[in-house]
């Protein structure tokens, strides 16, 4: 079958994610206050909207993981000019970085880090500076951000609650952390924003 190239529409604006909810891995679609759960009975539009994730609005650059000296850190691809260039300098001794999303604001990367000791949330200017984590967790991960279409948000999946992994939300500056999923003895994960229709 042929897989259309753009997302349908009506996502636009949505937050798709995993989900185990029915006892088996599937695609689900919600609002960004957490109403309206349904499931997506293909996943090419999840695959889709997670694809778009890592350009820059303009399509000029792509944000990616290389390895620098021992640790995965932060890049990324400018198109024009054929070369990749380093973000993040992270440090400690376990530090890792991935999962870079750019803001459709163009102005900020947010990315995972495991520089704390732990697995944040953390955000960064493509050019380095501003370098900032928003979450701060003990013992518990915070995973796969994903803009809102604005930039003003960023959905995430945590194990914080309840002993599962659930899809949150907050500000983009770190503020106003709140769960979308429902309670319930289920795993959701792996949110993406539709932003593009493209």
């Amino acid at each position: 079958a042929n897989t259309p190239t753009a997302i349908p529409a009506i996502l636009k604006g949505k937050i798709l994610f995993k989900s185990d909810r029915s006892g088996v891995e599937a695609i689900y679609a919600m609002n960004p206050d957490g109403s309206d759960v349904a499931l997506l009975t293909d996943s090419w539009p999840y695959e889709k909207a997670l694809s778009l994730e890592p350009y820059s609005p303009d399509r000029r650059k792509m944000a990616f993981v290389k390895d620098a000296w021992g640790h995965p850190q932060i890049f990324y691809y400018d198109f024009e000019y054929r070369t990749d260039v380093q973000i993040t300098r992270l440090g400690s001794p376990t530090s890792s970085a991935w999962d870079p999303v750019w803001s459709p604001r163009g102005d900020k990367i947010a990315f995972v880090s495991s520089e704390t000791g732990n697995d944040e949330i953390w955000v960064v200017n493509p050019d380095g500076t501003g370098l900032k984590h928003l979450t701060v967790n003990e013992w518990e991960w915070d995973h796969h951000p994903s803009w809102s279409p604005d930039g003003s948000q960023i959905v995430f999946a945590s194990n914080r609650n309840e002993g599962y992994t659930k899809i949150w939300i907050m500000n983009a500056d770190g503020s106003g952390v709140r769960m979308l999923s429902e309670r319930g003895d289920w795993n959701d994960w792996d949110p993406v924003w539709v932003k593009w229709l493209r």
